[in-house]
């Protein structure tokens, strides 16, 4: 079996300040060592697009497989998407389904459609969209320049079911986006 360099990216000043304990790096890596996937680099960065971009950098020259976790809601300090398709030269897709999801959620809930809340629609091109059961931002996955880039939701209760339940083959029934 081929070994991988693993990393996993940590998005979200929160973890930093210790306002949330980062779970999500933990249960990852678990789930991976199932696997028989090694995990050699856990960073937590903050959201700031220079620090982000830069600890990316670093993550492709090192590794083969790349889990981000966090960076994906409706904020507008979430970037993770949008420094992963440009480090990657990937331009960020309108992804339709997602959009009218959301759209259901936020007007069944009274909630206000706003362009933050739609920037989740927004997706790598070419990736594969892991619709989130657990919450609205959805997840996705590519892979560039030999690298394998993985995207999962920040909060623990979106992040650890959605890499469980698209982990396996005949989960990966997300859409291409194109």
């Amino acid at each position: 079996m081929q070994e991988y360099n693993t990393e996993i990216l940590s998005v979200g000043t929160e973890l930093l300040l210790g306002e949330t304990i980062n779970t999500d790096a933990a249960d990852v890596a678990r789930v991976l060592s199932e696997y028989g996937i090694n995990v050699f680099w856990q960073t937590v960065v903050g959201d700031n697009r220079p620090r982000l971009e830069h600890a990316v950098r670093v993550a492709k020259e090192r590794s083969d497989i790349i889990i981000t976790t966090g960076g994906l809601g409706p904020t507008y300090d979430d970037l993770t998407k949008n420094v992963l398709a440009e480090a990657f030269g990937r331009k960020l897709v309108f992804h339709e389904e997602e959009a009218e999801f959301l759209r259901r959620v936020y007007t069944s809930r009274g909630r206000p459609l706003t362009e933050n809340v739609m920037q989740q629609a927004w997706l790598p091109e070419d990736c594969t969209v892991f619709h989130n059961d657990w919450g609205t931002a959805p997840g996705c996955a590519f892979e560039a320049e030999g690298k394998l880039v993985l995207m999962l939701p920040g909060p623990p209760n979106e992040c650890v079911p959605m890499f469980r339940e698209y982990r396996s083959e005949e989960r990966r029934v997300g859409k291409e986006c194109r």
